[in-house]
């Protein structure tokens, strides 16, 4: 299994936007998989991928607010 964590570039503290694959559905290595904002500033979206191929099974919902290392998913 593999830890979908939240990148540590940029602000401490961001909101996830959307998911951009759904729970339970097939990732390849290199897709994006979801997009985050700042959460306290106008800063752009980032997209976060998939470092694996296997099934995403999603830890957290839109509109959540996300810290720097937190698992926000699973590939299994």
């Amino acid at each position: 299994m593999t830890d979908l964590h939240l990148p540590g570039a940029g602000p401490a503290c961001w909101l996830l936007v959307r998911w951009l694959a759904s729970d339970g559905s097939r990732v390849r290595a290199g897709q994006p998989l979801a997009e985050l904002r700042p959460a306290e500033a106008d800063g752009a979206a980032i997209r976060v991928s998939a470092l694996a191929t296997g099934t995403l099974w999603h830890q957290v919902r839109p509109g959540e607010a996300l810290h720097v290392g937190q698992v926000i998913g699973l590939i299994e």
